[in-house]
């Protein structure tokens, strides 16, 4: 008797999107139990990770429906449970490889244009110092600036940069923010 696939669902929050994954997972005949990333282990023997509802054993595959923030600390557990699942020979539907290259601004934008698809230029500092003296430069240029968080903010955080003293305005400002300038061609469709 062949067994029912038992697939892990890593979701931190579980809201309409899991209950639809979850009935589309059912109507394939798999099981499926959510996983919080903060929940899992790394352990020294069996399969060398550890998800709770497995029982030691490893799941038939993972689908992650996001990763928790947190510190870089915590962020880089979650994303090496997802490398060792892989590396363990589990399919892992929007891997760790996948979320470093997407949930990251900068890298996204970097890969984006490598491969030749058209995105809005787009500028990442580490110095937020740097940042300000690029607002300063292009600041109501043409286009407008928007500022937002490098890492996955899901549209939260956004704002438009049009002066310094809509910089200057802002509170809590890390050396993490991107800036994106919107140049007027691109959302023509010239660019």
């Amino acid at each position: 008797m062949k067994s029912v696939p038992h697939i892990a669902l890593v979701a931190d929050e579980c809201g309409w999107h899991c209950a639809r994954l979850t009935q589309a997972f059912a109507a394939r005949g798999c099981r499926v139990t959510r996983v919080a990333l903060p929940d899992c282990e790394f352990v020294a023997d069996g399969a060398g990770v550890s998800l709770p509802g497995f029982g030691g054993a490893l799941p038939d595959g993972v689908f992650v429906r996001g990763v928790p923030a947190g510190s870089l600390e915590s962020v880089v557990f979650y994303l090496d449970v997802l490398h060792a699942l892989r590396e363990a020979g589990v399919r892992v539907y929007n891997d760790a490889r996948m979320i470093e290259r997407s949930v990251d601004k900068a890298m996204t934008s970097f890969l984006l244009r490598r491969a030749g698809i058209a995105t809005p230029a787009a500028w990442s500092f580490a110095r937020a110092d740097r940042a300000r003296a690029f607002v300063a430069r292009h600041a109501g240029a043409g286009g407008g600036l928007v500022m937002k968080p490098v890492f996955g903010s899901q549209g939260k955080w956004v704002t438009e940069l049009n002066s310094i003293p809509a910089w200057r305005g802002l509170q809590g400002v890390t050396s993490a923010d991107i800036a994106a300038r919107l140049a007027d061609d691109f959302l023509r469709g010239d660019g």
